[in-house]
């Protein structure tokens, strides 16, 4: 169904998506290199909680105003008929618009008439991303009346692409959620064990496993000032060790 130059394109595709893990920009590169392989006229990328309302803080919308993205979230989100999906997902899914309800039943729905009609983007298709039972992400693409109705080809290409999607996104969530929680820890740490400003800022980085030379080019401060701050930290939480600390900071963290 792919030529050897979509697969060339496939590939190249990926390799550069698997180097990116922060979710934000894995989601807007996601959407950008895409349309050369599924025109779309419209799209998104968001992730969802636990409850499967968008994270605001994680979402890119492709070629639709602030106005119209406001009104998804806030009001046609919930009446999208994507989420009939939701409760029956337990694996990654590829799904189409006109696949999920018959068009004499779809375009007399709400969200087909407030919100795809009027936006002139009629036809739907994307990816449901699952994970261990539970939805991480929603990648929805839209189409105009002129541009049609996804092609068997386009439902082909995302079945190629989705479990690299779906381990891209839980790898950076997951790189996230450790980065949120290190943040936790030392937080923790330096009212638990009384720390300095500087002793604050140091932590961190020692946990990362930069040198005393590093941690001066880091902060600006001198070599002597770095090994008294280091010794200083060592005194406080009864370590001997960069090892010992490290293991201190993220075992007795208790939250």
């Amino acid at each position: 169904m792919l030529n050897d130059s979509e697969w060339n394109t496939i590939n190249n595709i990926l390799l550069e998506l698997y180097t990116i893990d922060d979710v934000s920009l894995l989601f807007q590169k996601v959407m950008r290199v895409f349309r050369m392989l599924i025109p779309y006229t419209q799209g998104y990328f968001v992730l969802l909680d636990e409850r499967h309302k968008i994270k605001p803080e994680n979402i890119y919308f492709v070629d639709m105003d602030d106005t119209v993205i406001k009104k998804y979230m806030e009001q046609y989100y919930d009446m999208d008929y994507l989420k009939y999906l939701y409760e029956f997902a337990t694996d990654t899914t590829v799904y189409k618009d006109t696949e999920i309800l018959e068009d004499t039943i779809r375009t007399q729905t709400e969200f087909y008439r407030k919100f795809l009609k009027p936006a002139n983007i009629p036809y739907g298709c994307g990816i449901l991303l699952v994970k261990e039972h539970r939805i991480l992400a929603v990648m929805n693409l839209f189409r105009s009346e002129s541009l049609g109705d996804f092609s068997e080809k386009d439902m082909y290409i995302l079945n190629v692409l989705k479990r690299h999607l779906e381990n891209m996104v839980f790898k950076a969530v997951q790189g996230e959620r450790q980065q949120e929680l290190s943040e936790e820890c030392y937080a923790k740490a330096a009212e638990t064990y009384e720390l300095t400003k500087r002793e604050t800022e140091i932590l961190p980085l020692l946990c990362k496993g930069l040198s005393n030379n590093e941690i001066c080019d880091t902060l600006s401060v001198s070599l002597s000032t770095v090994k008294k701050h280091v010794y200083n930290l060592y005194a406080k939480t009864a370590v001997s060790s960069r090892t010992q600390l490290v293991n201190l900071i993220y075992t007795t963290a208790d939250f």
